[in-house]
C-alpha cells in the first residue's frame, strides 16, 4: 500500500472507530427483570492480546478444545469444559488476525504481510507465505485450499501444505475506507469476498475465473466519508445463501449459483450477522439489534434498549441471541421478541471484547484485550 494510501485509511479509522479513551461514554444500561443466571464458567490467562480492533482475532471451538492465536504469536489449545492450556506454541511472529484451522495444522495472518502454517505436534513453523500486505482477518480452508484477503484489496488463494500461491484477484480501494477485511467464504467451490469498494465477488476456488459480481455498498454522497461502503462484517452463508452488508446501508441476501439478489434492505453495519433457520440477527450503526426472516427479509422484532453500545457481531447461544458491548458487557436477547433477559460483564475489569464470541451451545466463549480467555454459561 501507498503511504498516501495508507495515511487516508489509517486516518479514517481513526477518524471512524476512534480508540477507547477517545470515545464518549455508553449509555446507562437498561433496567432489565434478570431471567437466566449467566455466570462465568472459567477465565483462563494467555501471553499476548488480541489486536487493536474488537473482531480482528477469533476462537475456533472444535474437538472440545479451543484453538486462538494472540497478537504475540503465541498458538493455543484450550479445553473447552475448564479452560485448562493443552497445548500451546510461541512463533515469535506478530500477529494481526486470528486463525484457521484443519487437523493438527493452524493458519495465521501477520502485521508482516505473511500467512503462517504451524503444527502444533511437530511445534514448527511450516511454510511461510509472503502477501502484499498485512492481513487484517483470518483465513478460510476447504479443499486443500486457504483464500485470505489483505489490506490492499487482494484476494489471495494458496495451497493449504506449501503456501504457493495459486491465484489473486484485485479490487481497487476507494481513496478512504474503514481500516479492516472481512473473511472469505468457500462453498459450492466458490470463493465469495466482500471488498472495500462495497461489491461482493464470487469466483471459481480452482482457478480464480470470475463468476459474479453485486454491489451491496453504492457509494453515495458528496464527501468521501460519506461514501464508505466497505464490506468489513463477515460473511455468512446458509441453504444456498450469502449474507453480506455493507458500511453505508445495505443488507442483502445472494442466490450463491448466480449472485441474484434475493431481498435486500437498508440496514448499515460495520460487523457481521448472525443466522440460524430462518432468523437473521443484524446489529447497525447505532446498535440497534434487528431479527429478520432470512429468507425474505421481513422484520421479526426490533431491539433499541442497547442504541449507542457500540455492539459486535450477534451470536445465537441456546435460546437467546448473544451480543456484546464495547463496555464488555454480554446481553441475551430473547430470539422471540427480542427483550433483554439478562447481561453481565464478561471480565473482572470491564473490558470491551477482543473478539467475535463462539458457542458450543453449552457455553459462550470471548476473548478480551487484558490477555484473558473467558466462557460464559447458564
Amino acid at each position: 500500500m501507498s503511504k498516501p494510501l495508507f495515511s487516508v485509511v489509517l486516518l479514517a479509522a481513526l477518524a471512524i472507530q476512534g480508540c477507547s479513551n477517545a470515545r464518549p461514554d455508553l449509555p446507562k444500561l437498561p433496567s432489565i427483570e434478570s431471567k437466566v443466571d449467566l455466570k462465568k464458567s472459567w477465565r483462563t490467562g494467555v501471553d499476548g492480546d488480541f489486536g487493536e480492533t474488537s473482531e480482528r482475532f477469533n476462537l475456533v471451538a472444535e474437538e472440545g478444545a479451543l484453538f486462538l492465536v494472540t497478537d504475540e504469536g503465541t498458538l493455543y489449545a484450550l479445553s473447552q469444559d475448564k479452560g485448562k492450556e493443552m497445548d500451546s506454541f510461541e512463533t515469535g511472529l506478530r500477529a494481526s488476525s486470528g486463525v484457521t484451522r484443519q487437523g493438527d495444522t493452524l493458519y495465521f495472518g501477520t502485521y508482516d504481510a505473511q500467512l503462517v502454517a504451524v503444527s502444533m505436534a511437530d511445534k514448527s513453523v511450516l511454510w511461510e507465505a509472503s502477501l502484499s500486505s498485512e492481513v487484517l482477518s483470518e483465513a478460510t480452508y476447504a479443499a486443500g485450499k486457504l483464500a485470505v484477503q489483505t489490506a490492499d484489496g487482494w484476494l489471495n488463494v494458496l495451497d493449504a501444505a506449501t503456501g504457493e500461491i495459486l491465484w489473486r484477484a484485485k479490487e481497487d480501494l476507494p481513496s478512504l475506507t474503514v481500516r479492516g477485511t472481512s473473511a472469505p467464504i468457500i462453498a459450492q467451490g466458490k470463493v465469495m469476498a466482500g471488498f472495500a469498494n462495497g461489491k461482493l465477488k464470487a469466483y471459481a476456488l480452482q482457478d480464480g475465473a470470475s463468476l459474479w459480481s453485486y454491489d451491496v455498498g453504492k457509494p453515495e454522497g458528496r464527501y468521501e466519508i460519506e461514501r464508505l461502503s466497505d464490506i468489513d462484517g463477515r460473511l455468512v452463508v446458509a441453504d444456498n445463501i450469502v449474507y453480506a452488508v455493507a458500511y453505508n446501508g445495505t443488507l442483502a441476501a445472494l442466490n450463491i449459483d448466480s449472485g441474484r439478489p434475493l431481498w435486500q434492505r437498508s440496514i448499515a453495519s460495520s460487523v457481521g450477522v448472525a443466522v440460524e433457520g430462518d432468523v437473521l440477527v443484524a446489529v447497525d450503526m447505532e446498535s440497534r439489534v434487528l431479527a429478520l426472516n432470512a429468507k425474505n427479509g421481513t422484520e421479526i422484532w426490533e431491539n433499541t434498549d442497547l442504541v449507542d453500545r457500540d455492539l459486535i457481531t450477534p451470536t445465537f447461544f441456546r435460546d437467546y441471541v448473544a451480543v456484546m458491548d464495547r463496555a464488555g458487557y454480554v446481553h441475551l436477547l430473547d430470539t422471540i421478541n427480542g427483550s433483554i433477559a439478562e447481561h453481565r460483564v464478561a471480565d473482572n475489569k470491564d473490558v470491551p471484547p477482543g473478539s467475535r464470541m463462539v458457542t458450543n451451545n453449552e457455553q459462550l466463549f470471548i476473548l478480551t484485550p487484558d490477555a484473558n480467555v473467558t466462557a460464559l454459561r447458564y
